[in-house]
């Protein structure tokens, strides 16, 4: 058996000692091992059609943007090796949905000392005017943050740094809130509804930026979650982030702020953005994506296919 290990340098949690102890799994299992790193942002997606052709296993190590790379590649080809990530990240969402972030990196890793007990899993891959990612495609208000916090931030925080990084640019986000707001059409339950939004958010996972918003959510059912952020009055905005950020979202629910935001399960979904391309683009999986709208500035998100992944068993029950 031969395996492919393609790895951020730098990602959150990644290091020599990390890729070490990767490498010691799979050869202590007789798999042969090779270590690809993905040294500029895009080159995971070539780099796992290549180990796609000669591989029986891809296995990415990065954070959720580089899963959404790999998701990116198997979306452009047909699928013949099996995928695994291990989540090296500094929020790591999709890993947590699927039980495979166990607190620490190598915690993770342990979790495939044993091959024979996992299972392949066909996990849905979502698609925005065909572009495929892997958990959450957003745009509007604060949905830059991901990508633009610095990396050293991210390092020396984790993912307190998106929300100091936060804090340090809110003031000049004001403007953008108040006067740019997403002019946007779309359909719920056969209802027509012309809203302006701070945010839109098309999500496949129970938890988004570490917080666990969508508490039902199956990233292998067929379906995704759409929300609508139409903004909060001062005094509902605080009383929701007090929520989300000390008792980290387990009580948080969503569904109580009905009046200000929709919120829905579908596998088709479009929306026409009256006023053009969102002015900070498209963020897939935490990074800055570039999706084009159709002649008539809509963009449709439905299930495309599905993405063979590499499960542990115990992993699954969490």
């Amino acid at each position: 058996m031969r395996a492919s290990i393609i790895y951020n340098p730098n990602a959150t949690g990644m290091n020599d000692d990390v890729l070490r102890s990767m490498d010691m799994t799979l050869k202590n299992q007789s798999v042969e091992v090779c270590d690809l790193e993905s040294k500029y942002p895009g080159q995971a997606i070539e780099l796992v059609k290549k180990a796609n052709e000669d591989s029986d296993l891809v296995v990415t190590m990065g954070g959720d943007g580089t899963l959404g790379e790999a998701f990116r590649a198997f979306g452009e080809v047909s699928q013949k090796a099996d995928y695994a990530h291990i989540a090296t990240g500094t929020a790591n969402d999709t890993a947590d949905n699927l039980g495979l972030y166990q607190g620490s990196v190598y915690s993770s890793i342990r979790l495939y000392e044993n091959l024979n007990n996992c299972m392949v899993v066909p996990v849905d891959m979502i698609t925005a005017n065909g572009v495929p990612f892997a958990y959450v495609s957003c745009c509007g208000t604060f949905t830059n943050l991901t990508y633009e916090t610095p990396k050293s931030f991210k390092k020396t925080f984790g993912k307190m740094g998106y929300y100091m990084f936060s804090g340090i640019i809110g003031l000049s986000c004001v403007p953008d809130v108040i006067h740019k707001p997403l002019k946007i059409s779309y359909e719920i339950d056969g209802e027509h509804k012309i809203t302006s939004a701070l945010t839109m958010l098309v999500s496949n996972t129970k938890t988004f930026a570490g917080f666990k918003l969508f508490p039902n959510a199956k990233i292998d059912d067929g379906i995704f979650e759409v929300t609508i952020l139409k903004g909060l009055p001062g005094k509902s905005t605080l009383k929701a982030i007090s929520q989300l950020l000390y008792k980290d979202g387990e009580k948080f629910d969503i569904h109580k702020y009905s009046r200000y935001i929709d919120t829905f399960n579908t596998n088709n979904f479009k929306v026409v953005f009256e006023n053009g391309e969102p002015r900070l683009g498209f963020n897939h999986d935490g990074d800055h994506a570039f999706v084009s709208l159709n002649d008539d500035n809509s963009l449709e998100y439905k299930v495309s296919k599905k993405v063979k992944m590499l499960l542990p068993q115990r992993a699954m029950k969490k």
